[in-house]
């Protein structure tokens, strides 16, 4: 006579299949993932799960809302720093740390680059449009500068993304992730690229004051002092 199951309440059932989805989504990730198997993880019937969702679609985008807002969480814990390069920093070294603690939103990404539907451009854009006001603040920050920051963070953003989705595959130039020296190498990385754009940010800001100087008739041997620029190089601006 097959054992009877245990009574649970709906709310222990729909804990147990959430559970169960991530159990099998971490091991096999979302392209593996189906009704039946959540099914059997949660130990539970399938009119208990059809009672909850339409189909494993109607799971899957409830599931993924839990990350809706992955990345401005990311955004909003990052320490604000004493200045924009601070901020910057903190958030591209977040972004890394968060992505790769988080193994469900490791799968989530791979999941949307490889699948097209609904779901996956719903997840994809909504967290471009929460990257967009910190693009436009930054973008303002570099106004006065040749630097394309918003270009550049997206290359930088995207090597992160990949880095840590390819590790389990092997080494990148090297690198690997797995291992924390490797790991403290990239966070390394992200602060001297950093450095480099404020740096080209802050003499472009200091070039552009000392040509409106240039303007006003101030000396050449003033704006060098004022400025800290090469007499030089003020004498050819």
């Amino acid at each position: 006579m097959e054992k009877r199951r245990k009574r649970r309440s709906a709310e222990d059932v729909e804990k147990s299949i959430w559970e169960a989805a991530t159990t099998l989504i971490q091991k096999d990730g979302f392209s593996c993932l189906t009704a039946t198997g959540i099914m059997q993880e949660a130990e539970i019937e399938p009119v208990q799960f059809y009672r909850r969702y339409k189909d494993l679609d109607a799971f899957i985008d409830e599931y993924v809302k839990k990350f809706d807002y992955w990345f401005s969480d990311v955004i909003k814990v990052a320490d604000l720093g004493k200045n924009g390069q601070e901020y910057y920093e903190n958030i591209l070294c977040n972004l890394f740390n968060s992505l790769w603690d988080n193994k469900i939103m490791q799968e989530l990404l791979r999941w949307e680059i490889a699948t097209d539907n609904e779901i996956s451009h719903r997840t994809a854009q909504l967290r471009e449009l929460h990257t967009l006001p910190l693009c436009k603040k930054f973008a303002n920050l570099f106004s006065d500068s040749d630097t394309d920051i918003v270009a550049i963070s997206a290359l930088i953003v995207g090597g992160v993304y990949y880095m840590t989705l390819h590790d389990r595959l092997s080494e990148f130039s090297g690198i690997n992730l797995g291992k924390e020296p490797d790991k403290e190498r990239i966070l390394k990385a992200i602060k001297h690229l950093s450095s480099l754009l404020f740096h080209d940010q802050s003499k472009s800001s200091v070039i552009s004051i000392a040509i409106a100087m240039k303007r006003d008739s101030v000396s050449s041997e003033k704006i060098s002092e004022y400025t800290g620029l090469p007499l030089q190089i003020v004498e050819e601006l």
